[in-house]
C-alpha cells in the first residue's frame, strides 16, 4: 500500500513541475514580441527581470516558442504548426544580411511577372554575395554597385514589418545584368521570353525613363541593350 501510495505522490509532483515549467515557458514568451523580429539584446532586456536570461531564452528556443533565424536574430514562432510564421519571410530579409533589398526571381514573382512559385528569397546588397540556410528558408544576397544599389526599390510593409523591393525594372534590370552575351537588340525578346520567362507585353509597360537611369548606372552591356531595345520597341508601337 506504501509503494502505491509513494508512485502516486511522484506521478502528482512531475505533473506539478511540468505544469510549472510550462508556465514558465508561457510566462516569459509573453513579455517578448509576439508578432515581429527581435535581436538578442532586445530579448535579454525584456528577459532582465529572470535568473538566467540567457537559458530561458535557450529554453524558448527549444521548446518551439520562437524561432532562431540566425545568429542573433529571433522570430515568434505560429501558435498552430499549419499556419505561417506571423513575420513574412521578405521582412526578415534586410535582417538577415544589410544593407539589402529583395529582387530577382523573388521580386520579379512578388511583381506577378514570372509564374512560378520562387522557393528562394534572391536579394542584392553592397557587400559580397552570401547565401544563408534558416529554419524559415534560402536567403542568396547577390553583390552589385552602391551606385545601383540605391535607385529603383520601394518600402513595403508585410506582417511583422517592411522591406525594401525592387520595383519591376529594376528586378528585370538586376536580372539582365546577370546574364552575359548580350550585345544586340535583337536577342532581347528571346531572352526576357525564354530565358527570364516574363511576357513581354508586361515588360512594355515598363517606364521608360526609370530603365534608362538603371542603364546608366549599370554600365553593363546586357542592361544597356535592354533600354536601348526598349525605347526602339515602344517608339515603334506609338
Amino acid at each position: 500500500m506504501g509503494g502505491a501510495l509513494a508512485e502516486v505522490a511522484a506521478e502528482y509532483r512531475l505533473k506539478l513541475s511540468q505544469c510549472g515549467y510550462v508556465f514558465n515557458i508561457v510566462a516569459i514568451k509573453s513579455i517578448l514580441p509576439k508578432d515581429q523580429p527581435f535581436d538578442y539584446q532586445l530579448a535579454m532586456d525584456r528577459l532582465a527581470g529572470y535568473r538566467f536570461p540567457r537559458n530561458k531564452l535557450s529554453q524558448l528556443c527549444s521548446s518551439g516558442e520562437i524561432v532562431r533565424v540566425k545568429k542573433g536574430l529571433f522570430i515568434p514562432a505560429s501558435p498552430d504548426s499549419n499556419d505561417p510564421s506571423p513575420v513574412d519571410p521578405l521582412v526578415l530579409a534586410g535582417l538577415i544580411y544589410g544593407p539589402s533589398y529583395v529582387s530577382l526571381e523573388t521580386a520579379l514573382a512578388r511583381h506577378g511577372l514570372i509564374p512560378e512559385r520562387v522557393t528562394e528569397i534572391t536579394c542584392m546588397t553592397t557587400k559580397r554575395s552570401r547565401a544563408f540556410q534558416t529554419p524559415i528558408g534560402r536567403f542568396s544576397y547577390h553583390s552589385i554597385n552602391p551606385c545601383v544599389f540605391s535607385y529603383g526599390m520601394t518600402i513595403e510593409s508585410a506582417p511583422g514589418g517592411t522591406y525594401f523591393l525592387a520595383t519591376p525594372e529594376k528586378a528585370t534590370c538586376d536580372r539582365l545584368a546577370q546574364i552575359k552575351g548580350i550585345r544586340a537588340q535583337r536577342d532581347i525578346p528571346s531572352v526576357i521570353e525564354e530565358y527570364l520567362r516574363i511576357d513581354i507585353d508586361d515588360v512594355l509597360r515598363f517606364q521608360d525613363s526609370e530603365i534608362h537611369e538603371i542603364a546608366r548606372r549599370y554600365r553593363r552591356n546586357s542592361v544597356t541593350t535592354f533600354a536601348k531595345w526598349f525605347s526602339a520597341t515602344t517608339r515603334s508601337i506609338v
